[in-house]
């Protein structure tokens, strides 16, 4: 039996070294201080924000459209749990690297049960269903600085830890890395397109008001993303001067 514990994708590793150096460059910065920009590229931002929007508009809009209306709630109820199914290998790892060992075993109970039906039915609902975790929220508890908000082609915007930690999720796989398991290899690797067509539809309503009822929707969506992101944060890793600061800066205006 052969692991891959990493693969490494040509196209991310160059994303993975600017957000690194990104990183790098803000450990010493003082989020306390009045002074700290945390949007400091948002002209580059915007460019590729209006890129993504566009492509939302083009070909996610409609499809996660037909999607919501098309679809039975059975089959949408089926793909999110498939969705939440193929991450549970990095909620695992993550959740075990955070020190988290309950969650972890918890995670590797669920994706090995419902692997079975390749989490599109979940066979031990009984269970209390384990807390997701990322690379991003790893990092935090070891008091990586979240640096500066940066928008990625298609991955939308994130704090650069948050899209360091994104972007490591996909290159490192540990349990798609089980060549025994093509049939599970292939199903992760469709989790992307899967979740986001999921996604958009469950949100349809909430992203459509932010791109059309806005004045300025990339900065609704900045400050959207903030609160969603903070709120997901494990609260050990998050200081009271950090929470204070991050939310004197979002700006609720439409």
């Amino acid at each position: 039996m052969k692991f891959k514990f990493m693969k490494i994708h040509q196209f991310y590793l160059p994303i993975m070294i600017c957000l690194g150096f990104i990183l790098t460059s803000c450990s010493g910065v003082d989020k306390s201080d009045a002074s700290f920009n945390r949007d400091p590229f948002e002209n580059t931002n915007r460019q590729i924000y209006a890129f993504n929007d566009s492509v939302d508009t083009l070909i996610l809009e409609p499809v996660a459209y037909g999607y919501k209306k098309a679809i039975p709630q059975s089959a949408k109820t089926a793909v999110a749990n498939h969705v939440f199914w193929a991450g549970l290998p990095n909620t695992a790892l993550n959740s075990g690297l955070q020190g988290n060992w309950e969650n972890a075993a918890l995670s590797s109970l669920h994706f090995s049960v419902n692997a079975l039906t390749l989490g599109l039915i979940n066979l031990v609902s009984e269970e209390e269903p384990p807390v997701s975790q990322d690379f991003g929220k790893t990092l935090s508890v070891y008091d990586i600085p979240e640096g500066p908000y940066v928008v990625l082609p298609i991955l939308g915007g994130k704090t650069s830890r948050h899209a360091f930690g994104q972007v490591a999720n996909m290159i490192v796989n540990p349990y798609s890395a089980l060549e025994e398991k093509k049939a599970i290899s292939q199903a992760v690797s469709m989790q992307p397109v899967l979740s986001s067509i999921s996604w958009r539809a469950a949100n349809f309503d909430i992203v459509n008001d932010i791109k059309y009822n806005s004045l300025d929707g990339y900065v609704r969506a900045r400050s959207a993303y903030y609160q969603l992101r903070f709120g997901e944060m494990p609260s050990s890793s998050i200081h009271k001067s950090e929470a204070d600061s991050l939310f004197d800066d979002l700006d609720f205006e439409e």
